[in-house]
């Protein structure tokens, strides 16, 4: 009897395919559970894909934000309107604004624009803005505020148009003291941005801080200067700076002398005619 003899099956080069087949099962396997995944999305699966993602990428994912979907489309790259109350993106918006149109009349350098912490601060010297003692606001001074009004009318944000003096006491018939100053000079140039330039008086309050409000020392004339000034300020929300964590330092120059200012108190106080420094009359920081 014969033996027969024993072998390897032979191997047929064609059934190669079989590997790729395997492959391509199971990438179609997992484009298909994400789709199942994606098609009942709530917020728990939701979150659970975004860490997902984030893990794979090294990225890390904040607790309790999540940010938006990426399934459910956006806005554009740079809103039109500033809905969320970005305190950053209304600050370039309102610099490039008062840049170009001061340069267009010929003002440049007159209006100081910066951030103090929860608002941004539009800053006029006094001496622009009024004479002496006064709150009767000069004629020169309407291009200045036109400007301002234009900026500030891009946002939707509080309005508070402030008056400061410096700390020389002020006392004539009109103006008892420096309280009743600022606050005439704020409530003047509150009534010309509301009047004459488009500014809505629903969103917009004048407020008087005398001298109790510096941003440099009342113990030198420079000083003194800085903080007779009128100040129209843009306010937002705690909630909509929450991730703001440091004070902008740019600044459009107002003069000179106003480029760098010794503190970063939000108001300061205003003068008089008669106890203005007449060396630094042109540094000088306008009243309210």
């Amino acid at each position: 009897m014969s033996r027969r003899s024993k072998g390897h099956a032979e191997e047929h080069p064609d059934e190669r395919w079989v590997i790729s087949y395997a492959d391509l099962v199971t990438l179609l396997l997992g484009f298909f559970i994400i789709l199942y995944a994606t098609a009942d999305a709530n917020q728990v699966k939701m979150e659970a894909l975004a860490r997902g993602l984030a893990e794979a990428f090294n990225v890390g994912v904040k607790e309790g934000q999540a940010g938006d979907s990426i399934f459910d489309g956006g806005t554009g790259v740079i809103p039109e309107r500033n809905e969320a109350g970005n305190l950053d993106f209304d600050l370039q918006r309102v610099r490039q604004l008062i840049d170009e149109q001061s340069l267009r009349a010929g003002v440049t350098g007159q209006i100081l624009v910066t951030r103090e912490a929860d608002r941004i601060v539009i800053r006029l010297a006094d001496n622009l803005v009024f004479p002496s003692a006064s709150a009767d606001i000069r004629p020169e001074a309407y291009e200045l505020l036109r400007i301002v009004a234009a900026a500030v009318n891009q946002t939707d944000n509080e309005i508070r148009v402030e008056g400061h003096t410096d700390n020389i006491p002020l006392a004539t018939d009109k103006y008892p003291s420096n309280w009743e100053l600022s606050s005439a000079r704020a409530t003047a140039v509150l009534r010309l941005l509301t009047e004459q330039f488009g500014v809505d008086p629903e969103r917009a309050f004048a407020a008087g801080f005398g001298q109790y409000r510096p941003i440099a020392s009342n113990l030198t004339p420079e000083g003194r200067a800085l903080n007779r000034r009128a100040d129209i300020v843009l306010l937002y929300p705690a909630a909509s700076i929450a991730n703001d964590s440091t004070a902008d330092t740019n600044t459009l120059p107002i003069e000179e002398s106003l480029a760098n200012p010794t503190s970063e108190a939000s108001g300061t106080s205003t003068s008089s005619d008669t106890h203005e420094d007449p060396a630094t009359s042109g540094a000088g920081a306008s009243h309210e």
